[in-house]
């Protein structure tokens, strides 16, 4: 089975699909990165036109999280079911509307619902972007098209802090009036380009290949357990480091002396170096051995935290660009990994769950870096505090690539 997909894989005439639907996903991803940073870029301004007290303002931050990891969920099963493009399309339509709500939104109530609606269609694309990827692309490639579409999500978060910054009046809506129109213009290109059949034997994207019954009646438990809890474990705690960094750098910045300028400026080189990063890393993943990537990649993460912690002046933009790279680029390593420890017909169930309890640690993140700060930590504990959770993580996903010889 392994072989006839490998050579199915390496077909030339798959070449053109598949450059299409990675660019298409990369749009998607874009949006999606862009709605994600949107409430964190815009609250100077939202939380004053809506007099919300420091704690209002967390609710409405973790609404969309909240929305996101049940959307992971049930997106991933729900395109097991009836495909891949489906819910692609349904969940940038649901985003774009809800997106466009946020900007409407008359209350604190109301700001609540619709960041939690809007997080629902954010979370059930992006299990299906991976998943379609991987279906299309050629296994030797598989890894840097999975970068190059994986690479629109700090591109899209870059985009939302340029355009807020662009802004010069205290209004907060135009990031929201861009995150609700762009995708709901992307909508009929999406019917119109996304595979209905995947390339690979033909089957359909909904995951279910005929006759080939791997992993048919299977679950997510059962006898793979252990896959799943590893899975789970490098997705929580690697999402923990990751949004620990992106919600509270520029706070953390700050309450070292330097200005909110400056803050926002890392935030940007941050993202940038998540670009770069998930372009090479995916690129070196492909052409050498993935488990050296691997250690290498988690190795990064924990020096460039460290560096964080000490870099003054200009090396404090470096030390950014190096965080960026790996500890946001290096997601990478986990978005490749997932759709090879599944079969097709449980492979968007699979990615999803995996995203789910990702977010999971995206919520425990700035909760746990709040927490140090409140009891008197200084800032430069709370990268600090993301170490033992790298070193679980990095022992998971190695577990997991070590014992998948096709990775």
């Amino acid at each position: 089975m392994t072989e006839i997909r490998a050579e199915m894989n390496s077909t030339a005439e798959l070449e053109p699909e598949v450059y299409g639907v990675v660019s298409i996903c990369f749009l998607v991803a874009l949006f999606e990165g862009l709605d994600i940073q949107s409430m964190g870029v815009a609250a100077p301004r939202l939380a004053p036109a809506f007099h919300l007290d420091p704690g209002q303002m967390g609710l409405v931050m973790s609404a969309s999280t909240v929305g996101l990891m049940i959307g992971a969920a049930l997106g991933g099963w729900i395109s097991d079911q009836i495909g891949r493009k489906a819910v692609i399309v349904a969940s940038m339509a649901a985003l774009g509307v809800f997106s466009l709500g946020t900007a409407f939104a008359p209350d604190f109530y109301a700001l609540v619902a619709v960041r939690i609606l809007a997080g629902l269609g954010l979370g059930g694309a992006f299990p299906n972007l991976i998943a379609l990827v991987s279906e299309v692309t050629p296994r030797e490639y598989r890894v840097r098209a999975l970068g190059a579409m994986y690479c629109g999500l700090p591109l899209g978060g870059a985009c939302a802090g340029a355009l807020m910054a662009s802004v010069s009046s205290m209004d907060w809506r135009p990031v929201f009036y861009a995150g609700g129109i762009g995708p709901l213009v992307l909508v009929p290109l999406l019917k119109a380009c996304l595979p209905k059949r995947r390339t690979v034997r033909g089957t359909l994207s909904g995951g279910r290949i005929p006759g080939d019954t791997e992993g048919s009646g299977e679950t997510l438990f059962g006898s793979r357990t252990g896959t799943t809890l590893l899975l789970w474990t490098s997705y929580f705690f690697t999402l923990l480091a990751v949004y620990l960094l992106l919600n509270w750098l520029p706070s953390l910045l700050v309450a070292k002396g330097y200005t909110r300028a400056q803050g926002a400026t890392c935030s940007i080189v941050l993202n940038v170096g998540a670009v770069v990063g998930s372009i090479v890393l995916g690129a070196l993943s492909d052409s050498r051995k993935p488990k050296w990537i691997l250690i290498c990649t988690y190795a990064g993460m924990m020096a460039s935290l460290l560096a964080l912690t000490v870099a003054q002046g200009i090396a404090l933009y470096v030390a950014a660009f190096i965080a960026g790279y790996f500890v946001i680029g290096g997601q990478l390593a986990l978005y490749a990994i997932a759709p090879s420890l599944y079969p097709a017909a449980i492979r968007g169930t699979g990615i999803g769950a995996a995203v789910a309890a990702g977010r999971l640690g995206s919520i425990a993140g700035p909760l746990l870096a709040g927490t140090l700060l409140v009891h008197g930590f200084g800032a430069d504990a709370v990268p600090m505090a993301a170490m033992p959770g790298l070193i679980i993580a990095f022992c998971a996903v190695f577990t997991l690539a070590a014992a998948r010889a096709k990775y």
